[in-house]
């Protein structure tokens, strides 16, 4: 059984039925965790801060070779200078995140997502704040290491947005004086956005020093247009309706789809940003295992530093 297997027997749409998004997100950690582990915790809190995965780079001599017999992953163990990350995650929470052809969200996704990445965090002795956007930034939790921060983030992720009009381009404008000092943001979004406005605000956040990751979230519908019948279509931005034949409209949807996802993934090389395009089907146990790469690379250039 690899790994990844524990936290795999319980797919997204069952996870998202546990209606409280702290209990939610600690389920994550600790299947992701137990199949890391492949052992019982001690103590009430998942521990990540012992191990880390090992990148290209690492010393061989530090891997774990009893953990690689157990669980198929090269790991070693943290050292105690590596440098802890500031992390801002940014959460857009435009109209285009409110749609789901599941039984929830993509909004509801990204917040557990947030929610579980917020606990990874602080288990590694990270300072986490959160922002969250609609036409501006409409919640701001700054990065703190106190006790009730865990909580304030996920009582704001669990807040529905107040505002009707949706401008993530100018949210990540205004982004820019609120993070006075570099760090991580991570940034859950659809990316569904005018692409020239939004790459001039990506590239000005990772002109300004900050390292980006980007979790694009998409519903399975968008990514693969799984609509069949006649119906009318409400942009969820706009509110204008459509009455469309979703045969006739295929084609040229994934066309622009397509397009639309070369120039994301092409800003993103350019700019060495890390881009993780997930579907809200999937499993929350790959992105935690992007983000537990991510930190040890993060990691590694601190200590370069």
């Amino acid at each position: 059984m690899g790994p990844a297997e524990i936290t795999r027997r319980i797919d997204a749409t069952t996870l998202m039925r546990i209606k409280s998004l702290e209990l939610r997100a600690r389920r994550i950690l600790e299947g992701y965790a137990q199949g890391l582990h492949r052992s019982p915790y001690h103590g009430s809190s998942v521990e990540f801060s012992e191990y880390r995965a090992y990148v290209e780079g690492d010393d061989p001599k530090h891997i774990d070779w009893k953990l690689f017999a157990r669980s198929d992953r090269y790991c070693i163990k943290k050292f105690e200078a590596e440098t802890n990350l500031i992390c801002h995650m940014v959460v857009d929470r435009s109209r285009s995140m409110e749609f789901g052809s599941l039984d929830y969200t993509k909004a509801d996704y990204a917040a557990t997502l947030a929610a579980t990445f917020a606990q990874f965090l602080f288990s590694q002795g990270d300072t986490v704040g959160l922002v969250t956007c609609t036409d501006e930034i409409a919640e701001l939790v700054p990065p703190r290491r106190w006790r009730g921060q865990l909580h304030q983030i996920i009582l704001n992720l669990e807040k529905e947005p107040t505002s009707t009009r949706t401008n993530l381009r100018k949210s990540l404008s205004d982004l820019v004086p609120v993070l006075k000092k570099r760090g991580l943001i991570v940034l859950f979004s659809d990316l569904l956005d005018d692409f020239e406005a939004l790459s001039s605000q990506i590239t000005y956040l990772r002109s300004c020093g900050h390292d980006i990751v980007v979790f694009q979230i998409l519903d399975p519908a968008e990514r693969r247009w799984t609509f069949e019948e006649n119906a009318v279509f409400e942009d969820m931005e706009t509110g204008e309706r459509y009455q469309l034949d979703p045969a006739r409209v295929s084609e040229h949807y994934l066309e622009q789809l397509g397009a639309h996802q070369a120039a994301v993934e092409k800003l993103c090389s350019g700019l060495a940003i890390d881009l993780i395009s997930v579907t809200t089907d999937q499993p929350f146990d790959e992105s935690l295992h992007h983000l537990l790469s991510l930190r040890s690379k993060l990691d590694r250039k601190g200590r370069a530093r």
